[in-house]
């Protein structure tokens, strides 16, 4: 009996992985994850193995998105199944699908380096190029990236960040540059000069000290 109920589990799990195996590249509906081993290529030509294609789901500009499950990526492909979007940031509150003026961020790594950008969510078409450092969300009709600077978070659930160093510049709704400006360094970021740095997390978090005579000091 406990024979016949072992080789029954082995049988089902033997199932399932088999099946999990046969389907590396589901339908991609419903948020089905893909492996990596579904594209041929690297970096610019990265694209869907042909065979793939008919399982994606096109919307009505012939883009489809895809989520990767290892490494994780969201990215979008066109109807070749070549790679126009890849790494789109989509797990921030004011990112893609949820992105102001369907504006989204996402990031190209190259060389040992991460450079971000931003795009046109529906077409998918690149609407800054990704040569920045960091790249802010889109807020009141622009957004503020940066050239040799760093990402702070202003508190440790990172609900606001600041930029800090070199150069900002201010993009609006139609990629142009509106204006570059430098930022603040490390000492002018807080209002009384003083601040500090708490590593550990993916985004280092800036503190600021309060004043000596503030009703908030401990």
């Amino acid at each position: 009996m406990m024979r016949a109920l072992m080789l029954g589990v082995l049988f089902v799990l033997h199932g399932a992985a088999a099946a999990h195996g046969a389907e590396p590249c589901p339908r991609a509906a419903g948020g089905a994850e893909w492996s990596a081993q579904c594209f041929t290529g690297q970096g610019g030509e990265r694209r869907v193995k042909p065979k793939y294609l008919g399982r994606l789901a096109w919307n009505e500009h012939g883009m489809a998105t895809v989520l990767i499950a290892e490494p994780r990526e969201l990215l979008a492909v066109d109807r070749t199944g070549r790679v126009v979007v890849p790494n789109i940031r989509h797990t921030g509150d004011f990112d893609f699908p949820q992105a102001a003026h369907g504006i989204g961020r996402f990031d190209v790594r190259q060389a040992g380096t991460t450079k971000c950008g931003y795009f046109v969510a529906g077409r998918f078409t690149v609407l800054v190029p990704p040569q920045y450092d960091q790249c802010q969300a889109f807020r009141d009709d622009k957004a503020v990236a940066c050239e040799d600077c760093v990402r702070y978070c202003t508190d440790q659930e990172c609900h606001d960040s600041v930029l800090v160093g070199g150069t900002g510049i201010a993009f609006d709704t139609a990629g142009k540059v509106k204006r570059r400006y430098p930022l603040p360094t490390l000492e002018q970021a807080c209002p009384n000069g003083k601040a500090s740095v708490e590593n550990g997390g993916p985004v280092p978090v800036l503190r600021c000290a309060a004043n000596a005579d503030s009703p908030f000091k401990l």
